[in-house]
């Protein structure tokens, strides 16, 4: 009688443990259109493996603007989730090998910027989407932008700005989170210290 207790307490933990492994990485019944394991799981060394659209990485590989993204994408309803169509640069499977970037270090956009700049800036960012542009349903989420962002390289627009003269935010609106859209970008820029801010670009 005893031993048959002990079976049934292993046959237990066996399932439980089963049932844990699903819940870390769901089945393809979960009906994600862009991966059926996205997911945050925990590394053996504490930090976290994100995985996404069949990759994996440690969360310290990748940009601050991607983390958010996917913080704001788990925090979406399952059928939010299913249409959407874009995937972070650092999860595209496209073959395309990476150029290493570590070895340049990227200038320092926000660093150069005074703190009441910043503000008047953001509050630029905030009119284009609030008042000065319709459809958009106001500013739900706005942060600058990181100064590896390769938006800061668009050669013809923001590249023809130094650091000190453009900022460039990551805008969430009112629009794109009903429509469970990714977050746009907004630039702004002047030529000079002495020339006012202006929106010189903005999109997904």
């Amino acid at each position: 009688m005893q031993s048959k207790a002990v079976l049934i307490m292993i046959v237990a933990a066996f399932l439980t443990g089963c049932n844990y492994v699903s819940s870390v990485f769901p089945s393809e019944a979960s009906g994600n259109s862009i991966t059926s394991t996205d997911d945050l799981t925990p590394a053996a060394d504490g930090s976290e493996q994100i995985t996404f659209n069949g990759i994996t990485k440690r969360a310290n590989e990748l940009s601050e603007d991607t983390l958010r993204w996917l913080e704001w994408y788990q925090s979406l309803p399952e059928d939010k989730r299913d249409a959407l169509s874009f995937v972070p640069n650092e999860f595209v499977t496209s073959g395309v090998v990476a150029m290493e970037t570590d070895a340049t270090e990227a200038p320092p956009y926000l660093a150069s910027l005074t703190e009441e700049e910043l503000l008047e800036t953001e509050e630029l960012a905030r009119f284009y989407f609030t008042e000065a542009s319709t459809g958009f349903a106001g500013v739900e989420s706005i942060y600058p932008a990181d100064d590896n962002n390769p938006l800061y390289q668009n050669t013809g627009i923001e590249a023809e700005y130094d650091p000190g003269n453009i900022i460039i935010y990551m805008v969430l609106t009112g629009k794109d989170q009903a429509a469970g859209d990714p977050m746009r970008s907004i630039s702004i820029a002047r030529r000079s210290k002495s020339d006012s801010w202006k929106v010189i670009n903005s999109g997904h």
